[in-house]
């Protein structure tokens, strides 16, 4: 389905907005026409429905003909969350200079293009732009310096591990020159993750460019991955650390093993709070076969050292760990 009606402002590059979709016809519409309000003249919205069983491709089916193109397309049978975005992004054309997702539960205010594009045309250098946001209606500070739009890469990844600046990877765009050099763009590996990390790999070439208005409004709710899936397994402790080992000793240099000692510590203790005080047998062992994979699975010296270290803590004689994930 496509639809290129609207003539482009020559001087404005190609933005492609993608959005993959599952089972989505609660929000899609909402969705689709925030792309059609945007402020940018030139834009194509790329939507991939994975084989959806909901009224999500009657949805589609009316975005034709608008201002803002839309391009289509549906997988034969269902893939994984990764598999899909990764295979949404193949549908990007190649003029395209730009490209975001932007999932179909979530919106972007009127200006979210423009201001995002004039951020990257502005510093060939910044390589991913993300914003403030509205969470489910209430806007969040994202700690970054508000006098600053531009942070190096090294400086924005240090911030990131210190939650001295926020990144809603739900919020991003990106040069589709990194599409040609990582594919898969969206790391397998990464868990519940692999958008976070994509942005953090931006970091280690480039500038993160930062708008401190709030340019989308993004959704908490059950149908969330992060909702469903994550939190009932603490998943984000194991994915935390997969990207802190990955992004932490470019971020960190010499002082990063010590940092990485402190969050496994925290980690490990973390587990032993799920199994015999919340009484989660599951999440505690899915983190030893995940840590077992990694190399990395915990015994009785490891988790004796961990309790250890809470009371060294409180004693104010070992600084613990300090920020995300709480």
């Amino acid at each position: 389905m496509t639809d290129a009606s609207a003539p482009a402002a020559p001087s404005a590059p190609l933005v492609a907005i993608v959005t993959p979709v599952y089972n989505g016809a609660e929000f899609l519409a909402e969705t689709m026409n925030c792309v059609q309000r945007q402020t940018y003249p030139n834009l194509v919205h790329v939507v991939l429905d994975n084989a959806s069983t909901d009224a999500t491709p009657e949805i589609l089916a009316r975005y034709r003909n608008l201002k803002v193109p839309v391009v289509t397309a549906r997988n034969p049978s269902l893939l994984s969350m990764d598999e899909n975005w990764n295979a949404s992004l193949k549908l990007v054309p190649a003029e395209a200079k730009y490209f975001r997702i932007l999932c179909a539960d979530d919106v972007i205010f009127p200006d979210a293009t423009t201001q995002m594009v004039a951020q990257l045309e502005a510093d060939p250098k910044v390589m991913v732009v993300t914003s403030s946001v509205m969470r489910n209606e209430v806007r969040e500070d994202f700690k970054w310096p508000k006098d600053r739009t531009v942070f190096e890469g090294r400086e924005a990844l240090q911030r990131y591990f210190t939650i001295q600046g926020t990144i809603e990877a739900r919020q991003m765009m990106l040069r589709t020159a990194s599409l040609r050099q990582d594919d898969p763009f969206f790391d397998l590996r990464s868990g519940h993750s692999s958008d976070i990390d994509a942005a953090l790999r931006m970091l280690t070439r480039g500038r993160l460019g930062f708008v401190h208005e709030p340019l989308a409004m993004v959704r908490e709710h059950p149908g969330n991955a992060s909702q469903s899936e994550m939190r009932p397994l603490y998943m984000h402790f194991h994915d935390w650390l997969t990207i802190l080992k990955r992004y932490g000793p470019n971020a960190f240099g010499d002082a990063y093993r010590k940092l990485e000692r402190r969050y496994v510590r925290f980690y490990t203790r973390k587990m032993l709070i799920w199994r015999f005080i919340k009484g989660n047998h599951r999440a505690f062992t899915t983190h030893m076969d995940l840590l077992k994979q990694d190399g990395a699975r915990p015994g009785l010296l490891e988790f004796a050292d961990a309790a250890f270290d809470l009371v060294l803590k409180r004693l104010g004689l070992r600084e613990g760990w300090y920020s995300y994930p709480y």
